[in-house]
């Protein structure tokens, strides 16, 4: 089981104390952090990996429904949950629209409190224990794309080989599922399949995460942890978005896929790995090599089978097959007679340029569902976004403006287009979210410098 960590927001520092204390009761639950400013919890969110978060309904600057919609967007997975000893039926609704897993109506309830933060770190032990792939349902990729289908009949070809596994395409365009394909076209169907986010490893703990450590090798190793490499056994370990990883660690990690071993922390003796490796990312490897981001060694390690899903927009004809078996699953799911999509509807998915690609699509047919009633989907029932650029969204350049000044600039207005989100952003600036969260730092110094 891996670090499950924590965030407690709370504008009274008695509750603040309260809700920590409990989750310190939580012996599954490590890395407490707690704060009573919204601006700060979002920065602490952003910099390391959180898995559960508690946050007041009310703070000051910020309402807790909006900090959980900036929470769900930078860190999907985490557990969120909302309090409040005044909430209405209005306030618990909002929330949960926002993205809330759980609303605590009297946080100072010791029981309740119990409660939820046990639900909660038993859904993300949940979520982290690896689990053999051939337990899952078998994971459908629909596309009569001719691009994509090559992609797909060179990854069926490949899939039976130890070779390793490059996988790039824009977020998502369905990297994992294509990773998972190789998986299950594999001699290696029935071993474990493990999949490990580089950009939510901790650098203090990411080699443990990925090698494992002895019992006492550092200060908190009470026991002996199996890392990902191990946990993969003889199955598949994917290592998603890889260009986060930290250079010292890449070494390493070049060293393991060599050696074909592994070193624990605080231990001299070689553990052989089996494994086969599947690296995904979403941005150009080829560039985070010429930043210096990336070693060039490890990127022909890893380069070995090269696959690039195109994105949704340069796949007109899988539109309405994807919108139509979405449709299909939520209806199911949520026990709806909606069966169809109208003309005038699916007219409209078709001219979306999707740069959320299949995943967007995925959400908005979902939400079409729920938001629909009758049989068919209108285009009524579809909230889509805009492609058209807002002035506001446009960098103000004026002679005489510093190059830092037009890079802020646009950094800040391209953000502001999407809702904070940074990885989104710096896909769309064609960066890494680490050099994107070195500049914001950057902006932040230069303020407090001009403030002293």
């Amino acid at each position: 089981m891996d670090v499950i960590s924590a965030i407690v927001v709370a504008s009274d520092p008695a509750m603040q104390e309260h809700l920590t204390r409990h989750l310190q009761g939580n012996a599954n639950v490590c890395c407490i952090e707690s704060c009573t400013s919204a601006q700060r919890a979002l920065e602490i969110i952003d910099g390391q990996p959180v898995h559960i978060v508690y946050a007041d309904m009310e703070l000051d600057g910020m309402s807790g429904v909006s900090l959980v919609k900036k929470v769900t967007r930078m860190r999907p997975d985490a557990y969120v949950m909302v309090g409040s000893t005044t909430a209405t039926a209005r306030d618990v609704i909002a929330a949960m629209q926002a993205g809330a897993a759980e609303f605590i109506v009297d946080p100072y309830d010791m029981e309740m409190i119990k409660t939820a933060f046990e639900k909660a770190a038993s859904d993300v032990t949940k979520q982290q224990s690896p689990v053999p792939d051939h337990q899952h349902a078998p994971k459908t990729i629909i596309t009569h794309d001719k691009a994509f289908a090559n992609t797909l009949e060179i990854a069926r070809k490949v899939a039976p080989s130890t070779a390793s596994i490059l996988i790039t395409g824009e977020s998502g365009t369905g990297k994992e599922l294509l990773a998972s394909f190789i998986h299950q076209n594999s001699t290696r169907t029935d071993e474990p399949y493990v999949a490990v986010n580089c950009a939510a490893l901790p650098d203090q703990l990411a080699e443990s995460e990925l090698f494992g450590h002895e019992k006492g090798a550092f200060t908190g190793a009470i026991s002996r942890k199996i890392g990902k490499f191990e946990s993969a056994g003889k199955g598949t370990l994917v290592l998603d978005e890889i260009t986060e990883m930290a250079l010292p660690l890449q070494a390493k990690l070049l060293r393991a896929l060599q050696e074909r071993e592994i070193v624990r922390i605080g231990s001299n003796r070689p553990v052989p790995i089996d494994a086969r490796v599947i690296a995904i990312s979403n941005r150009s490897i080829k560039t985070a090599v010429r930043e210096g981001i990336f070693r060039e060694d490890l990127f022909y390690r890893l380069n070995v089978i090269p696959l690039t899903i195109p994105p949704l927009r340069e796949r007109k004809n899988d539109i309405p097959l994807l919108a139509d078996y979405f449709l299909k699953r939520f209806s199911t799911q949520n026990a709806t007679s909606m069966a169809s999509i109208s003309e005038e509807a699916m007219q409209r998915l078709v001219q979306q340029s999707w740069p959320g690609n299949v995943r967007e699509l995925e959400n908005t047919i979902q939400r079409g569902v729920l938001i629909g009633s009758g049989d068919v989907l209108l285009a009524d029932h579809l909230i889509l976004e805009e492609a058209v650029a807002r002035p506001s969204d446009i960098p103000q350049l004026s002679a005489g403006m510093t190059v830092r000044e037009m890079e802020k600039e646009l950094i800040f207005n391209t953000l502001n287009s999407v809702n904070d989100n940074r990885t989104h952003a710096a896909k769309m600036l064609g960066i890494s979210i680490r050099t994107l969260r070195n500049k914001l730092n950057e902006y932040r110094e230069d303020r407090e410098d001009l403030a002293s």
